[in-house]
């Protein structure tokens, strides 16, 4: 009977620490639509740099006729992305990451 009061205390004690992680995980509704169309228009932006990053490596994959040209094409297709990564990594702009200041994803 011990065992099972205990794991029945683990058990509510379990719950309630999660019950603050389960509303912070819930969706933050942004009534602002200029600010929900500029961080779809951001996200739409980065994802269209990356396709053109993997397109541009198909081509040099395709192309590519020894082991050599194979790694070449790698280093290429990494630096590209090192350089797009910190753009990608901005944070979008809601009421939490604002602080007072307009963020505007410059």
């Amino acid at each position: 009977m011990d065992f099972t009061r205990s794991i029945l205390l683990t058990v509510i004690y379990s719950a309630g620490l999660l019950a603050p992680a389960i509303s912070v995980a819930a969706p933050d509704s942004d009534p602002d639509p200029a600010t929900f169309q500029a961080d779809k228009d951001r996200n739409i932006a980065n994802i269209l740099e990356k396709i053109q990053i993997d397109q541009k490596n198909l081509s040099c994959l395709q192309a590519a006729q020894d082991h050599a040209a194979l790694k070449a094409c790698d280093v290429t297709v990494k630096q590209d992305h090192d350089v797009l990564e910190p753009e990608t990594k901005a944070p979008i702009a809601n009421k939490k990451t604002q602080k007072g200041a307009n963020h505007k994803g410059k």
